[in-house]
């Protein structure tokens, strides 16, 4: 991956955690409906986690803007996807569908390893600059 490529792929990642952020801290009811509908609705716990998606957003902006930020925000984001996808296993029967939960649960891991990769090619890139 170049530096440029990797630039545009933090950017975009950036723009999707600040779209999710923003919808669960503004329209939480909508989130839940269209996206996270897992057990019982609370638009409260649903705005604390947009909470921490527009703070993701930020970070994952700010190490598209700064080198030195891209491997350890990306290993956060690899650990938190991590254990996102393994909190879903546990309640994959909560979701809308078993089908959705399985989903859902897969989505999760499969954006740890993206995350993973990212970091990885962060510091591949990194040390080729010195």
């Amino acid at each position: 991956m170049t530096e440029p490529a990797l630039r545009a792929t933090l950017w975009i990642i950036a723009a999707i955690q600040l779209f999710l952020g923003l919808m669960m801290f503004l329209a939480p009811g909508t989130f839940f409906d269209e996206i996270g509908q897992y057990g019982i609705r609370n638009d409260h716990y649903i705005g604390d986690v947009g909470s921490f998606y527009l703070a993701s957003a930020f970070g994952v902006g700010m190490a598209a803007m700064r080198p030195s930020w891209r491997v350890p925000i990306l290993t956060v984001g690899a650990v938190w996807y991590a254990l996102h996808a393994l909190n879903h296993v546990f309640d994959i029967g909560q979701a809308s569908s078993d089908g959705r939960g399985a989903f859902d649960t897969i989505f999760l891991a499969l954006l740890a390893l993206g995350s993973w990769y990212l970091a990885s090619q962060s510091s591949r890139i990194a040390a080729a600059r010195g």
